[in-house]
């Protein structure tokens, strides 16, 4: 019988992943917008994009204070810290479910490739904004975004076929790509993994509630009791 459990995972430690996740995927549908508006304010560029300049005008206007305390690049570039522990976030959270479902085969693989992904890409946001490499490391970043679009598809497809729970992390393992396009013609790029955080979160939060299950399910999956007369 195969044992969902992640046995090098303790239960307080995969609650404190599931908590970092999702408190981690809600600072960043909130910080991320800033760091945006910190990325126009210092690319004014961007406001040639009819959607960006939408909400971004307006929304500068009102946040103002927390743009112009320093030099455009500058707080551009320390808002722009807030993607690492993001990125380490639900990159646990997604080792927590790969310890937690022990794929095989092909799915094993594809689990590897997404978690590797994901750890490079924390490195390579980490050297984009708290290294002076800003540009070089800026160019990996697009290439291991890459492999989470291309390789989230292989995976979401294979998990949809093989029934995971929830569903809604795989299909948005599938449209990251579609979403990258979408997100960044509105705003910045670093938004783009918002989908992949908070789908990363209801994964790990039902991997943890899943081990809570486990003790009352075996102790009701053992021999039945005997019936009176029958001994």
């Amino acid at each position: 019988m195969r044992h969902h459990t992640a046995t090098d995972i303790t239960p307080a430690t995969a609650r404190r992943i599931s908590l970092a996740a999702w408190a981690m995927a809600a600072f960043g549908t909130i910080a991320g917008e800033l760091h945006a508006l910190a990325r126009i304010n210092s690319h004014p560029g961007d406001l040639e994009l009819p959607l960006t300049r939408a909400w971004a005008v307006p929304a500068m206007g009102a946040l103002r204070p927390l743009l112009d305390w320093a030099d455009p690049y500058y707080v551009y570039w320390t808002y722009g810290k807030i993607w690492f522990p993001i990125c380490l976030a639900f990159a646990a959270a997604a080792y927590l479910v790969y310890r937690h479902r022990k794929p095989e085969g092909v799915e094993k693989w594809l689990w590897r490739i997404q978690i590797a992904a994901y750890t490079f890409l924390a490195l390579s946001v980490a050297g984009d904004y708290y290294t002076p490499w800003t540009e070089q490391l800026f160019v990996v970043v697009l290439l291991v975004l890459a492999v989470i679009g291309f390789g989230g598809i292989a995976l979401g497809i294979t998990l949809l076929r093989r029934g995971f729970r929830p569903r809604t992390t795989a299909w948005l393992l599938i449209a990251f790509l579609p979403f990258f396009f979408v997100i960044t013609d509105i705003t910045s790029m670093g938004n783009a993994l918002l989908p992949l955080m908070w789908g990363w979160a209801l994964a790990a939060h039902r991997c943890v509630h899943s081990r809570h299950d486990q003790p009352q399910l075996a102790t009701t999956s053992g021999p039945a009791p005997a019936h009176p007369g029958h001994g």
